[in-house]
Formats: C-alpha cells, sequence, structure tokens
C-alpha cells in the first residue's frame, strides 16, 4: 500500500506501534528501526481539519544510524507498504532506552 500523505493518520499507525520499519534515506542510507510513537495531538489540530494532528516517534540504536541523519525519506512497513517521501527530524531520545536514537515526523 502507498497511501496520500493527506490521507494518513495516527489510526493506521497505532496498531503496528512496536514493530519493525525501515528507513530509506534521500542519500541512500537504510535504518532499521521500531515505531516507537504514535500520539495524536488533538490541541494542536487546526479547525475544520480532515484529520487530528499526529507524530511518528522512530527508533533504533544509536549505532545503527550511520550516515542518516534525518531529512526526506521514505518509510515502510511489511503491512503498511512504503510511505512518503516524509521529513523526519532527529529528536532527543525522552523515554527510550540509553543509546537509542529517535527520528520524528508530524502531521498536522
Amino acid at each position: 500500500m502507498t497511501a496520500a500523505l493527506d490521507t494518513l493518520s495516527a489510526a493506521l499507525f497505532a496498531p503496528v506501534q512496536g514493530e519493525a520499519f525501515t528507513l530509506h534515506g534521500a542519500d541512500g542510507p537504510v535504518v532499521a528501526t521500531i515505531l516507537a510513537r504514535c500520539d495524536e495531538h488533538p490541541r494542536t489540530t487546526m479547525p475544520g481539519s480532515d484529520r487530528t494532528a499526529f507524530s511518528l516517534v522512530f527508533s533504533c540504536p544509536a549505532e545503527a544510524v550511520g550516515a542518516f541523519a534525518g531529512g526526506h525519506c521514505l518509510v515502510s512497513h511489511p503491512a503498511l507498504g512504503t510511505v512518503g517521501p516524509l521529513y523526519l527530524e532527529r529528536i532527543l531520545p525522552t523515554g527510550l532506552p540509553p543509546g537509542h536514537a529517535a527520528f520524528q515526523a508530524v502531521f498536522n
């Protein structure tokens, strides 16, 4: 499945939280991650929006990041298929085990 970005919602990703995803960086890096969090943000949703704002946090061991620094990438999952390109930003791995890296995508 390849979904249009404007049709994505937290409901699509919540059932696969904790499962493996692969990030395919624009410059070639491939990073194996898990979907660590899928959070809805109703207070930041624009009035009249077709979906509730949400964010996704992907994590992996920090040493697995290699040359990937975030940016535009494709995100793939065995059941969901490929989504993107999405813009992922490296964030502090708050709430994750020591030695992990975290990347976040935000959908308004």
